[in-house]
């Protein structure tokens, strides 16, 4: 990594998350959470089978974006404008399934990001300020076209309104100054070697949030007047084998919507199994706290009841609950900004209280 390059790190005054916490299935009792109990309770034969069956289509759907690596195959043959597009969805599906991944190049000695990645599960770099122009020169148009679609539309904007995905056969030069950057500044090489294979970027997603962004404000929606949880939104994701790194298009402030992850939980204990379960759930809308979807969420056997998107249900006196407050990263920091992590920690998009945050959220893959 050159001069030209910031390394930020975690605060010093933050530790990782204890090694003690681990994800347990019973970790939130939904038997008796305010807002799953009676849902748990009244579930009828008839309900706890059709939400049975559901989530079987559902994770043997997952089951097979795993084996093919789905997250990893390039955006224009998940979205297919052609045959030929398509044939190559199925080309690359195969590759993931039977072919060797190349391993990762091996360094000497490892840089400040291999470190601070390993040991947090998240690592942040600035660039300079003639690859944030060289940037938004390219990006700017993409950003201005997002902000039309976004309209003027206050309360109950879904989140996927407020991003857009960059496709390479449209935005091929702004996608190659991105790649550039992260070779460049040392961020996809340190990312291939924590995961110990080549990474490549996958996706660009550019995004805009402003105050009337109230997604992460709208859980449970019909329980009125209920507080918010302090670890509201925090989660990890239902995907695999892949880390992201978000670019901080504009300044954030506190009040900006910081990106903020919990440090150490990279390392957080979770059986296979129950990290699949929670990423199948995810997948099939029941992580939603909607009446509907906690419904049929509750009548699952208690086994299964598990999210990935867990901050929402998380009471504030739970263990995990204190333990992630006591390692959470709130990363405030200028534009040109980048934060690479481990998308299985524990993290949440930054909640903007003022003004409005643009970011280009990316998957390495």
């Amino acid at each position: 990594m050159t001069d030209s390059y910031t390394f930020v790190s975690a605060p010093d005054f933050l530790s990782p998350i204890d090694s003690s916490v681990r994800w347990e299935a019973g970790m939130i009792d939904y038997a008796k959470h305010p807002a799953y109990r009676d849902y748990v309770a009244s579930a009828t034969l008839g309900q706890r089978i059709s939400a049975l069956a559901s989530f079987g289509s559902k994770f043997a759907l997952l089951l097979t974006k795993r084996l093919i690596r789905y997250e990893m195959i390039p955006y224009q043959n998940r979205a297919p404008r052609s045959f030929g597009e398509r044939v190559g969805f199925l080309t690359q599906g195969l590759k993931n399934m039977f072919g060797a991944a190349r391993k990762a190049a091996s360094l000497s000695s490892a840089s400040a990001i291999d470190i601070e990645l390993a040991r947090n599960g998240v690592a942040g770099v600035v660039i300079p300020d003639s690859q944030l122009s060289q940037l938004k020169m390219l990006a700017d148009g993409h950003f201005e076209a997002l902000a039309k679609r976004r309209g003027h539309k206050a309360n109950r904007r879904e989140f996927d309104e407020s991003r857009s995905t960059a496709d390479p056969r449209d935005s091929a030069d702004m996608i190659a100054c991105v790649a550039a950057i992260f070779k460049d500044s040392g961020v996809l090489d340190a990312a291939s070697r924590y995961v110990g294979r080549e990474l490549k970027l996958v996706d660009v997603n550019p995004q805009i949030n402003d105050p009337s962004d109230t997604f992460w404000l709208d859980i449970f929606p019909d329980k009125d007047g209920a507080p918010l949880p302090r670890t509201a939104y925090y989660h990890r994701d239902a995907s695999g084998g892949d880390l992201k790194a978000i670019f901080y298009y504009s300044d954030v402030g506190p009040n900006n919507g910081p990106f903020s992850y919990v440090i150490g939980s990279n390392t957080m204990p979770i059986s296979k199994l129950d990290d699949l379960l929670c990423e199948a759930n995810d997948h099939n809308g029941l992580a939603s706290t909607a009446p509907e979807a906690r419904r049929t969420f509750a009548a699952l056997p208690a086994k299964l009841r598990q999210k990935g998107a867990f901050g929402n249900d998380l009471p504030d006196d739970a263990p995990l609950a204190e333990a992630i407050a006591k390692a959470e990263w709130e990363v405030v920091a200028p534009a040109g900004s980048i934060v690479l992590f481990d998308t299985k920690g524990i993290h949440r998009g930054g909640m903007v209280q003022q003004g409005e945050r643009r970011v280009i959220t990316c998957v390495l893959g």
